[in-house]
């Protein structure tokens, strides 16, 4: 069974009453100092400190329903998921968190803690990521762990995931922060389980404020963008739409006087919306890895430009890898600059496909075209 102190099963308890959230803890600590005295006092003192009368009702009557059995199931969860505790009196609790308002309490966590210590940066985007951030973040990520630039994000679908995948095939430690319990039964989502093993295994790091089995609920993720703002001095954000939660993320980094950077993007597309609004109202525009290392204070080397150039590009779809790999193909035997025309007749897809593919291809990078002559972007 997992060895946890005396406070840390006070807060583990305390956590399984969700009316009593950041805020309410906040008060309880004003007035009582600490979480001792808390637990047997009177309803009076519930609302000296500055409970709703309906909470202090509700935690009355908690505690004297929760019961040893009950607290011994949950501290057998944790032991079986190796999910661990850190609360806000502990001295390795996240420095940057205790800046923010109102900080989670308690934390669970799986991976190493100690990450924590290295620079972070947050990189939050669309759900529904386009080609052009795929682009874009197979630019920026790789160069982050030449410089122990620790990326942190939602784990979420979309942008998130490519943060968390290319710091990982980069040599670089990712940090994760979820709307859901720690445990794999409300682990949310269900198909990046695989991506949060990984994470652990090489030393990253899965953190959230909500305790075991505590479903993914839509209320949970406002809560959870707080976090991966205030886990990080800085927070980028690439591709989001007007209602994105990228944008609650930025909206906390700057209550929490975070730098908030973007990556400026199409002025037609929707996903583009939030980083551009955000450039207006004076976020910082990144447009290479440079820009990032300026935020830190780190200077670049030539080790970047090698590392990019090395990448293989994001294709978006099969017409894109087929035309890609005919132009590499003719490049490897000397014959660079091909009209369209030539990859039609290799390609055997109609003229539409292939023009508006080159089109594409152009747009995002992958191609140069030169007076009608198309090769590859190296």
């Amino acid at each position: 069974m997992l060895n946890t102190s005396q406070n840390h099963l006070k807060h583990l308890v305390l956590n399984h009453f969700p009316p009593i959230g950041p805020a309410s803890y906040q008060k309880i600590i004003n007035y009582f100092g600490d979480l001792e005295g808390f637990w047997t006092a009177p309803f009076e003192d519930y609302l000296r400190a500055g409970l709703k009368e309906e909470v202090a009702f509700e935690f009355i009557n908690f505690r004297k329903n929760f019961t040893e059995s009950a607290l011994n199931k949950i501290r057998e969860l944790l032991a079986e998921e190796n999910i661990k505790l850190v609360a806000y009196e502990d001295d390795n609790y996240p420095g940057l968190l205790k800046e923010i308002d109102s900080p989670p309490p308690l934390l669970y966590y799986q991976g190493d803690l100690k990450i924590l210590t290295k620079a972070t940066l947050a990189i939050v985007g669309s759900r529904k990521n386009t080609s052009y951030a795929n682009r874009v973040l197979n630019e920026l990520v790789p160069s982050l762990p030449l410089y122990n630039i620790v990326t942190v994000s939602g784990l979420a679908l979309g942008v998130d995931t490519l943060v968390h995948d290319l710091s990982l095939k980069n040599g670089g430690q990712t940090i994760a922060v979820l709307g859901s319990g720690l445990d794999r039964t409300s682990f949310y989502p269900r198909p990046n389980l695989k991506l949060r093993d990984e994470i652990i295994k090489t030393g990253g790091l899965i953190i959230s404020e909500f305790a075991p089995l505590t479903p993914p609920l839509k209320t949970n993720f406002p809560r959870r963008n707080r976090l991966i703002a205030g886990l990080a001095p800085a927070v980028l954000v690439i591709e989001a739409g007007p209602k994105s939660g990228a944008l609650i993320t930025a909206d906390y980094a700057l209550d929490f006087n975070r730098e908030v950077l973007a990556v400026p993007g199409s002025i037609y597309a929707d996903n583009c919306y939030g980083p551009n609004n955000l450039i207006k109202q004076g976020a910082k525009i990144i447009t290479e890895i440079k820009d990032i290392l300026e935020i830190f204070g780190i200077a670049s080397s030539p080790k970047d430009s090698s590392l990019n150039k090395s990448r293989t590009p994001i294709l978006a779809s099969p017409a894109e890898k087929h035309i890609y790999e005919i132009l590499k193909d003719l490049e490897s035997k000397g014959q660079a600059n091909n009209s369209a025309d030539k990859i039609i007749a290799l390609s055997s897809l109609d003229t539409a496909r292939v023009n508006s593919t080159l089109s594409t291809m152009e747009i995002n990078g992958i191609i140069k075209n030169n007076f009608g002559l198309y090769s590859l972007l190296k």
